[in-house]
């Protein structure tokens, strides 16, 4: 038997009650993604408060990737995602050149920190994979095209036999943040031939089997980045001065 919502008292802070006691409400009862929660009439009913207060707090909810609204059919709970972070924090840091340099950062430790867990994983087949889009890369790269799409491809397969959700999405925070800021910021790639190799350098280390190696191999393709990004950051800091 479900455990029934509590009352609310009508304070100005309501939709924030609101908010709580509808996430209290799917922990209470274990709900799933893809659980249908009582209708929005239902909930002002038993929480007590009006239903434009709900409808409030069920967007809010919504806009946070908690809930699914379904016109025509309800609420819904929505699978954990870090969607709503991907669309916020991508925008927010596509001007600030310091964040930007933070979140590869956090990015290159991250990678280097779960190298250990991946190495199990890196089998014949994979390194074919990986083999197939660093080759991709340099027929790419002697067109003088961006290499965006091959770098997502080859970071995530790198770690997706891990099955880590969390990770893949963090992952893909950072390689989306990275290509919207390369429409931003003058951080383009002015030798993609040399991204290529370095990340050919990454497939090689894994055919070692060292995870120092490896993580070498890792750190020096994101130097090239850095790099890029100080070099702007000094010009910036150029243009600013007085």
């Amino acid at each position: 038997m479900q455990k029934p919502l509590q009352r609310l008292k009508a304070v100005p802070q309501i939709n924030d009650q609101v908010q709580e006691a509808i996430k209290q409400y799917i922990l209470d009862n274990h709900l799933q993604d893809g659980a249908k929660l009582p209708s929005e009439n239902a909930l002002s009913q038993q929480l007590g408060v009006s239903r434009n207060s709900v409808r409030e707090a069920v967007q809010s909810l919504a806009s946070l990737g908690i809930l699914d609204v379904r016109r025509g059919s309800g609420l819904y709970v929505k699978g954990f995602t870090l969607q709503p972070l991907l669309e916020n924090l991508s925008y927010g840091v596509l001007f600030d050149l310091n964040e930007l340099e933070d979140m590869l950062q956090v990015r290159e430790v991250l990678e280097s920190g779960m190298v250990d867990l991946a190495l199990p994983h890196v089998t014949p087949e994979r390194l074919a994979t990986l083999d197939a889009i660093v080759g991709q890369m340099r027929r790419r790269a002697e067109q003088g095209e961006s290499l965006v799409e091959e770098d997502r491809a080859f970071h995530m397969e790198l770690f997706r036999p891990l099955g880590n959700t969390i990770l893949l999405q963090l992952q893909d925070i950072f390689w989306s943040t990275l290509r919207k800021a390369l429409g931003t910021v003058n951080i383009a790639d002015s030798n993609p031939l040399r991204t290529a190799a370095a990340h050919a350098a990454i497939v090689d280390a894994l055919r070692t089997g060292d995870a120092d190696t490896v993580r070498r191999a890792l750190n020096s393709h994101y130097g090239d980045i850095k790099e890029r990004l100080r070099l702007m950051k000094a010009a910036h800091a150029e243009e600013q001065a007085p």
